[in-house]
């Protein structure tokens, strides 16, 4: 049971860490998702809303209100538009595939978008991922 405890803390701060350093570059980055294992993501690791606040989801009825459990508000994607982030980290990974495609059909700009895999943050292109 230890050994599954020390994993489960490991993984946690691994991609505690690894958000600190993104952090620490300087660069926007926005979360995409707020509810749900969303939500839990953005508790169990931290993300709160003096160091991440820029949190969209695909569902523009939530525009406005604040993700569950955090302080941070909830914008549409296209708030996104004019205010182009570097980072985009989607926190449920098995959405990742559909958030592409509707961060790419709304031409918001990026870098990179990151997602958790693993117990890190892997580029979501650069993971074989493939947008069917």
């Amino acid at each position: 049971m230890k050994m599954v405890i020390d994993m489960a803390e490991n993984t946690r701060d691994g991609i505690a860490r690894e958000l600190a350093a993104w952090l620490a570059t300087g660069l926007r980055i926005a979360i995409w998702g707020s509810v749900g294992e969303c939500a839990a993501f953005l508790e169990t690791h931290g993300l709160d809303a003096g160091r991440f606040l820029m949190v969209v989801d695909s569902d523009r009825t939530r525009a406005g209100t604040l993700v569950p459990g955090t302080s941070q508000t909830i914008r549409s994607p296209d708030w996104l538009l004019d205010r182009p982030v570097d980072i985009i980290l989607i926190a449920c990974p098995w959405l990742a595939a559909t958030i592409v495609r509707e961060i790419d059909a709304a031409r918001i700009t990026y870098e990179g978008i990151l997602i958790p895999s693993e117990g890190h943050l892997v580029d979501f292109h650069a993971a074989g991922m493939i947008l069917a």
